[in-house]
């Protein structure tokens, strides 16, 4: 249960900054987008249940795609793919900025 638990903060918190650096390579585009979508009741506001909601829908979504043999868990070898498919979706991104300067 303890490693269960260490796993799913491990993956909120790698979920999180997924989302910050992604907002941020955007110029808060993609977090406007999602605060919209969030607003369910659209009435121009986002409540803490809204925001809370979609929260765990996007933490959810990350988890299955994490835990790529559906077993329940992420494991080192799922953890480790992660890491290097995100190592190499940076590299890229540095190589576009550098391209693009």
């Amino acid at each position: 249960m303890k490693k269960t638990i260490t796993t799913l903060l491990i993956s909120s918190a790698l979920a999180l900054g997924t989302f910050a650096a992604y907002a941020n390579h955007h110029e808060g585009k993609e977090s406007e987008k999602h605060e919209i979508s969030a607003d369910t009741d659209n009435d121009g506001k986002v409540s803490y249940e809204e925001f809370k909601n979609a929260r765990m829908k996007h933490m959810e979504e990350y988890f299955k795609r994490r835990d790529t043999n559906g077993d329940g868990y992420i494991d080192t070898d799922e953890r480790n793919a992660a890491r290097a498919k995100m190592k190499a979706k940076y590299h890229d991104k540095e190589h576009c900025e550098r391209k693009h300067q």
